[in-house]
């Protein structure tokens, strides 16, 4: 049987000052190819990306759903890794997820809300509101994530391109979640650490991206046979 190669998707849009400290820890051996899909950034991220030898991928159109369509679109693995190098994943859960998959599990989760997880970047209004989708997610289409919405992440090739993902922006991750969960998909999560994020300011939204993530709930809710 064909080993099954993986493909890191490092998402970057100016994490320079991250992916400097950051990526140097993430080992060639776990991976087949490490690609990097960059929006536009202007702080020298593309460069340093380079000059560390990883294929970077240009993003034309904006959003971390269209990041994650394009990287999947471009990788050549059977196993898709998600990974943001901001400093809030842990680069060393990635041998972790991988191996989950290659246990039988068709997408696999770093949760930060496990018993044994810890979050020391999500502020109280932040925990809530990853709680309430969670909780809303699990109620309405059966599954029982601790943590639907983190964007680290392990999936089978072909079963992203299944789910047939549209969400442009954060929701991406939600939507993975959901339509994993409607198609019966094998699931599990790893319970991991979110340290703070080392420089900068995160590109999420908690308003915005909460009425974006509850736009999409309602719609997978009333549209259960959405591809």
């Amino acid at each position: 049987m064909r080993q099954k190669l993986v493909s890191l998707i490092v998402l970057t849009r100016n994490e320079k000052f991250g992916f400097e400290k950051i990526m140097p820890r993430v080992k060639r051996s776990w991976v087949d190819e490490i690609l990097v899909v960059d929006y536009k950034s202007d702080d020298g991220t593309v460069e340093l990306a380079k000059k560390f030898g990883f294929k970077v991928i240009q993003q034309e159109k904006k959003g971390r759903g269209n990041a994650f369509r394009l990287g999947m679109e471009q990788a050549k693995g059977d196993i898709l890794v998600y990974f943001s190098p901001d400093g809030n994943e842990v680069p060393e859960d990635i041998p972790k997820l991988i191996k989950k998959i290659n246990e039988g599990y068709d997408l696999v989760i770093a949760s930060r809300f496990t018993k044994r997880s810890k979050s020391y970047d999500a502020t109280l209004i932040r925990s809530f509101g990853n709680n309430f989708f969670t909780k809303a997610v699990n109620l309405l289409f059966g599954a029982s994530f601790t943590d639907s919405i983190n964007g680290f992440r392990a999936i089978r090739k072909y079963i992203m391109e299944d789910i047939n993902t549209d969400a442009e922006h954060f929701e991406i991750e939600i939507q993975m979640s959901i339509r994993c969960a409607k198609k019966n998909y094998k699931i599990c999560e790893i319970p991991t650490i979110e340290p703070k994020r080392l420089h900068g300011e995160g590109k999420l939204n908690t308003y915005v991206d909460g009425w974006r993530y509850t736009k999409l709930i309602l719609r997978e809710f009333f549209n259960k046979y959405s591809k």
